[in-house]
């Protein structure tokens, strides 16, 4: 019988030495992973935890530090990023801690690295990441799941939704993916809104604003269609009524399974 999973910010703060820093690089990309931010500094503050963004090199971390990086999509075997993210950060010589992801392929890598705690998002992820039995591998929510709209700023975002909801005007937006994750051909006039913008994830300030303007277009719709995981949590977080449709290699379903489909009753899942 495997032990209960700990959470992963209680992980975190239980690696640390006294004074030490949990050092974070964010996972990169898209409006979808600057959620996953957004959430992940609620967290840390919530927590307490003495955290500040990984800057520099070997130098700048010290034998009580713990180097995390941010959860998202990127360990799969569609990316080469990700892992070349946690190879560069355990080259720093501190343990590493990967906040909850996706992750397929990449076995190679996995047999060669240790000292690394990964926490997967879904069943099919974990039950990867289990093969490597030298590595800690944990269940965990998407992190975006527990986004806090009722902390500012992103306050100002449900009032705008409460607003736009008295004004019975239909608004349905169409978000589809137009990369190799990709299931099917955009649809005609469909917005991959989460592609729109790239934010550098560089501050705190920066990774709020970005998640404001996200949730704030979004709340603009009543109804939402995508196959974009976290327009999909974002439509679930603003009660928007929304169909997520399955992408290329079950990432979608798995997070669905494991997270929203008993979170929000607002978003359902769709076929191919």
């Amino acid at each position: 019988m495997r032990p209960e999973a700990p959470d992963p910010i209680a992980c975190i703060a239980a690696c640390l030495g006294p004074g030490g820093r949990c050092l974070w690089m964010p996972n990169g990309g898209n409006l979808g992973d600057n959620l996953i931010a957004a959430a992940t500094i609620q967290r840390f503050e919530r927590a307490r935890l003495p955290w500040t963004f990984i800057r520099g090199q070997r130098r700048s971390v010290g034998p009580r530090d713990v180097l995390v990086f941010g959860g998202g999509g990127s360990l799969v075997a569609h990316y080469a990023g990700g892992v070349q993210c946690v190879a560069s950060l355990l080259a720093l010589g501190a343990p590493v801690v990967v906040l909850p992801q996706t992750a397929n392929g990449h076995e190679s890598f996995w047999r060669g690295v240790s000292t690394v705690t990964v926490f997967c998002r879904d069943a099919a992820s974990l039950a990867h990441m289990r093969q490597f039995g030298h590595l800690a591998s944990w269940p965990a929510d998407d992190l975006a799941v527990d986004l806090d709209l009722t902390q500012d700023p992103l306050a100002t975002v449900q009032a705008l939704r409460q607003s736009l909801a008295t004004q019975g005007r239909e608004r349905v937006l169409e978000a589809f993916r137009s990369d190799p994750e990709a299931a099917r051909p955009q649809p005609e006039g469909a917005l991959d809104i989460s592609a729109c913008a790239y934010p550098p994830l560089t501050s705190t300030a920066s990774i709020y604003g970005s998640a404001c303007a996200f949730l704030a277009v979004l709340a603009t719709y009543t109804e939402i269609r995508t196959d974009r995981l976290h327009v999909a949590i974002a439509g679930g977080l603003l009660g928007v009524p929304t169909l997520l449709l399955e992408d290329r290699y079950g990432k979608n379903r798995g997070v669905f399974e494991a997270s929203l489909q008993h979170r929000f009753p607002c978003v359902r899942l769709g076929g191919a």
